[in-house]
C-alpha cells in the first residue's frame, strides 16, 4: 500500500527535506525494494504539496532506480544483507535551484557509468525497464540524472559503493532561512564526518572558515557562500544552505580520489 500524503513518516519527511535536511530510509533487499522507495518518496512529495503529475513521475523514476538494484547489484535474489549493507533511499532539495533530488544507494563495486539500454519489461513490472524511462521523464521535466561513487548514509559511515541519483525541478519556491557562516561551516564538518570522512579541520574567524578535508580538497565559507576547490573540476562556489548536496560532491570526489589512489 502507498504512504497516504497526511501520514506521520510522510508529513515528518516533507518537514525535514524543506528545512534543507536529507531523509533517508534503508530498503528492504527483495522484490519488495521498489514499492518500498515508490511509497516513501510519494509520501513526502504529497505533503510538500508538489504537483500530481510530477509525484507520479518521480515515483516511477524511483520504482525504477530501486529496481535494478535488486535486479543487478542484487542479481534478484532476495538475500539476508550483511549487517549495515541494506540499500538507501535519499532525498533533500537543491535551494537555489528549486530541485528535488532522490537517490538510490547500493554497496555494490563500482563499474563505472555504462550506457543505459531500455528492456522490454512489461509496463506494470517492479523494475527492470532499463533506465530509458529515467533518462526520459528527467528530460520532460528539465532535470537531470546520473550515476557516481558514494557512501552509506546508514549503518557503516565508510560503506562504499555508488548512488544513482535525479533531481526535478519542483516549479514552486522554496526559501531557505539564513544562514550564520560558522553554523553553516561546522553542520558540513559533522556532515561529512557523519559520511566516515576526517579528520576534517576547521579553522574560523572574522566571519569566515575553511575546512581541510583532505590535500586536494578545501572548502572556504564566506557570508556569499561555499568555495569548493577539488582537482577534477577546480573551485565552485554553492550557497551555505545547500550542505547536503555539497557534501555529497565531497564524498562524491573523496571516492573517486580513493579509487584512483589504489
Amino acid at each position: 500500500m502507498e504512504n497516504p500524503p497526511g501520514s506521520a513518516d510522510s508529513v515528518v519527511g516533507a518537514a525535514r527535506v524543506r528545512a534543507g535536511e536529507c531523509v533517508t530510509w534503508a530498503l528492504p533487499t527483495d522484490a519488495s525494494c521498489a514499492a518500498v522507495a515508490r511509497r516513501h518518496l510519494r509520501g513526502v512529495m504529497s505533503a510538500l504539496g508538489l504537483a500530481d503529475e510530477l509525484v507520479y513521475d518521480a515515483s516511477t523514476m524511483v520504482s525504477e532506480l530501486a529496481g535494478n538494484v535488486f535486479l543487478h547489484a542484487l542479481d534478484g535474489v532476495p538475500r539476508v544483507p550483511a549487517l549495515g549493507a541494506l540499500p538507501e533511499l535519499s532525498v533533500y532539495r537543491r535551494g537555489e535551484k528549486a530541485q528535488l533530488v532522490a537517490q538510490v544507494f547500493d554497496a555494490t563495486p563500482w563499474k563505472g557509468a555504462s550506457p543505459w539500454t531500455a528492456s522490454r519489461a512489461g509496463f506494470d513490472s517492479e523494475g527492470g525497464r532499463g533506465l530509458g524511462i529515467v533518462d526520459a521523464l528527467a528530460a520532460e521535466h528539465g532535470g537531470e540524472w546520473g550515476v557516481h561513487r558514494s557512501r552509506a548514509r546508514l549503518g557503516d559511515p565508510h560503506r562504499s559503493g555508488k548512488v544513482t541519483y535525479f533531481a526535478l525541478p519542483v516549479g514552486a519556491a522554496w526559501p531557505f532561512p539564513q544562514m550564520d557562516v560558522g553554523y553553516a561551516l561546522r553542520k558540513l564538518q559533522a556532515a561529512l564526518v557523519a559520511r566516515g570522512l576526517g579528520p576534517v579541520h576547521r579553522s574560523e574567524g572574522w566571519n569566515m572558515g575553511v575546512l581541510s578535508v583532505r590535500a586536494e580538497i578545501t572548502v572556504w565559507a564566506r557570508p556569499h557562500g561555499f568555495h569548493l576547490t577539488t582537482p577534477s573540476v577546480g573551485t565552485t562556489r554553492h550557497p551555505l544552505v545547500e550542505i547536503t548536496e555539497l557534501a555529497e560532491l565531497i564524498v562524491r570526489c573523496n571516492e573517486d580520489l580513493d579509487a584512483a589512489g589504489r
